[in-house]
């Protein structure tokens, strides 16, 4: 009875969060948020694996300017901001409270403003995971079957106690042959800092992890309280993106997509 009630509230006041109309996304740029027709997108092989810095630094502005952008990215639908998530039988469109899109806005802008990132793409800050209150998991998102995959997902990436995990840094080369940090102080810095975890309050609260059993620093645990969720959301900057960030006084902007990027050349799922 004690997790029916608990279920029930969670649900309510998910209502409440989510009952909004499109001036209450502070970040919302609604020209640029209509549900997507064709590309053209950003594809794995757009990118490699052991970039310099500066070959990241210039990718991004490359990208950000060629109108590439997210595949089944979140969008306006008049209503709501919702991004689909492959169900079985076809897709679910999750809605985005304001509060959740204003989190990862600020997350963006305090990791470049405390330097933890140089570019919103892939290869450094351009994925996601989960840390779920454990007790809400157990009780509320276990039980429910996959046929409300989608249902679940929206439960999750709303729930304020939830934590925002990014690996970033992830195609940087920052180790040498033998798995040791290269001896270049700006590198040295990004390897340690590359685990950020932001809240889901719109708080702009980011915290840094440190994983001293992996040879890349990725982490992976937060707390006893809560649990690790893998599949998050990709983010990607582009100058008709959906949503707005600002750095050193500038306004920039950024999609989100549950979809992993592929390969243009096979179309199939890669990283």
């Amino acid at each position: 009875m004690k997790r029916r009630i608990y279920a029930v509230l969670v649900v309510l006041c998910l209502f409440n969060v989510l009952n909004v109309n499109a001036s209450t996304y502070t970040n919302l740029k609604v020209e640029h948020c209509s549900k997507e027709a064709v590309g053209p997108y950003v594809y794995s092989n757009d990118f490699s694996w052991g970039m310099s810095l500066n070959q990241i630094k210039e990718k991004s502005t490359e990208i950000y300017n060629s109108g590439k952008r997210l595949r089944n990215r979140a969008f306006f639908d008049g209503k709501n901001v919702v991004m689909p998530l492959s169900v079985s039988g076809g897709d679910a469109l999750v809605k985005l409270s304001p509060r959740f899109l204003e989190s990862v806005q600020k997350h963006i802008e305090v990791g470049y403003k405390r330097g933890y990132i140089d570019a919103v793409i892939f290869p450094d800050m351009g994925h996601s995971h989960f840390f779920i209150p454990k007790k809400y998991y157990e009780e509320v998102l276990a039980p429910m079957p996959n046929s409300k995959r989608g249902e679940k997902y929206e439960l999750m990436i709303n729930h304020p106690e939830l934590k925002i995990l990014y690996h970033t840094a992830e195609q940087l080369t920052m180790l040498d042959e033998n798995k040791k940090p290269l001896p270049d102080r700006m590198l040295q810095w990004r390897f340690y800092t590359r685990n950020l975890v932001g809240d889901n309050k719109a708080l702009g609260r980011v915290e840094l992890l440190h994983e001293t059993d992996s040879s890349h620093n990725t982490g992976r645990d937060y707390d006893d309280n809560h649990r690790y969720w893998g599949h998050g959301f990709n983010l990607s900057a582009s100058k008709e993106g959906c949503f707005s960030f600002t750095k050193n006084g500038k306004t920039f902007y950024f999609d989100l997509s549950f979809d992993d990027l592929t390969s243009s050349s096979t179309d199939g799922w890669d990283f």
